[in-house]
Formats: structure tokens, sequence, C-alpha cells
């Protein structure tokens, strides 16, 4: 059961919203005014929050980039209106999604019904044997911690590609830099994808240069992560690629049965 605090002066609104969580099988918190809203987050783990673009209290940019600051919350914004430029501002300081009055409905739900999706994703990621070649001793330790944080243990580090290939294990998820000692991280995927057809295969690299990017993909990697590596980014890639194992995972089930 999940949390969703929602931020409406509107009774018709905010009971259309009650009536859709509490059938997702979720907790329904409504406030009228952004100062309500502070104190709900401050004492309750709220996991959405869908605020109408006025409220009481201040206003919305002030709330988000507040809240931003402090918490990592999804934030829908609800309006009647279609204004690019206010829509800019608010995707600028962090709002998940800018919906429109007429399109809450199946907004809502279309997000309660990923949750579960993403859940999924993380326990797959939580599931998944990851390997991660990388000789920056920062960059490995930066790694670690952001995996920790999310309960992702079952990961080998390599300092080379040599010692990954000689170890013939076989992996989910690759994680390889580009840019190591002695080695060219393009090199490591072509070896890795000859023998791993069905694996996830991320680059990592702190080239930004498209031609550079489009033949690391074309050497066989799946994906990329730009160094400096943000952290909702780096996961975000990884519940992202880790999907070729969920389904592979629900075949071998479905095979089973």
């Amino acid at each position: 059961m999940y949390n969703i605090l929602h931020i409406e002066q509107s009774g018709f609104f905010s009971k259309l919203l009650e009536k859709i969580v509490k059938e997702k099988g979720h907790k329904y918190i409504n406030v009228r005014d952004f100062n309500e809203a502070r104190d709900v987050l401050n004492s309750q783990n709220v996991s959405l929050i869908i605020s109408s673009l006025y409220a009481n209290g201040g206003d919305i940019e002030e709330f988000v980039e507040a809240i931003n600051k402090r918490f990592d919350i999804p934030i829908f914004v609800v309006t009647s209106e279609d204004m690019d430029d206010k829509r800019k501002d608010l995707v600028n300081l962090g709002i998940s999604e800018y919906i429109l009055k007429k399109d809450l409905e199946e907004e809502v739900r279309n997000y309660l019904d990923s949750i579960f999706r993403t859940d999924e994703y993380m326990r797959d990621l939580q599931e998944a044997n990851i390997a991660i070649v990388e000789d920056n001793e920062f960059f490995i330790e930066l790694e670690k911690e952001i995996l920790r944080s999310r309960r992702i243990y079952n990961v080998d580090y390599y300092k080379d590609g040599k010692s990954l290939i000689d170890s013939g294990k076989k992996y989910d998820i690759y994680l390889i830099d580009i840019i190591l000692k002695n080695e060219f991280g393009k090199d490591i995927i072509r070896k890795i994808r000859r023998s791993n057809i069905d694996s996830s295969i991320i680059a990592v690299t702190a080239l930004d240069n498209n031609k550079a990017l489009s033949k690391i993909l074309d050497c066989g990697a799946d994906d990329f992560i730009t160094k400096p590596i943000d952290e909702e980014l780096f996961i975000a890639k990884l519940k992202s690629n880790v999907r070729i194992y969920s389904l592979q995972k629900k075949l071998d089930k479905f095979i089973k049965n």
C-alpha cells in the first residue's frame, strides 16, 4: 500500500481521485494547501504527490523546489490550463507530470499500475547477476554505494576486461567502462556480446560525442550511462535494461508450468 498525497480544494476532484486511489488499494490523503502538505510529508511516508496548480500557502514553484530538495517523491501537477511556459518551468524544477484535469483519471490509473511494474523491475534487479568493469576506485566506490542503498548485492567487480573474460562467468547485466588502462571498452563489449546474446550490456563513459556514442551502441551495447554518474539516472537505466532478464524469467516459469 502506498500513501498518495493530494493537494486539492475542489470536492469533486478530491472524491474522484480518492475513488481511484482506493480502488488500487492505496491510502488517499487530501489536504487543501501547501502548508498542510508539508506537515503530512514531515510525518508520513508519501509515495506520490498530486497537486493542483493553485493552492493556499505559497505558489506551486516554491513548493516543488522545496520538496525536491528534501524528498525523492514524484510530483504530478494538475491544471485545467494548458500553458507551455508554466509546464516548461515546472518540468525544469523536477515535476514528473503536468496533467490536464480532463486527463486526470486516466493518467493516475496508468501511474498507479506502473508502480507495480517498477517494483517488479527493482526486485528483478536485486536478483540479477551483474558484472562491472571499472578501474577507477572513485567510481567503483560510488557504484557500490548506489547499488547497496537499493539492496543490490549480486555484483562482481573487475578492474579489466581480461579478468572478466578469463573468469568464464556469465551475467545478466554488464556495465563496461569504455576507457580503461591498456584496454578499450568497445573490444570488451564485442567479446561479451558474441557469447551473451540475451544479456544486457551498458557502456559507462565520459564521452559525449554523438558519433562516438553511436559506435558504442553499434558494437553491441544496449545502452550507455555518462559520467559523472547521476544516481537516479544510473538506477533508471539499470531498471530499464533488466527487462530482458524479467521477460526471460517469466518465459522460464511459463515453460516449467
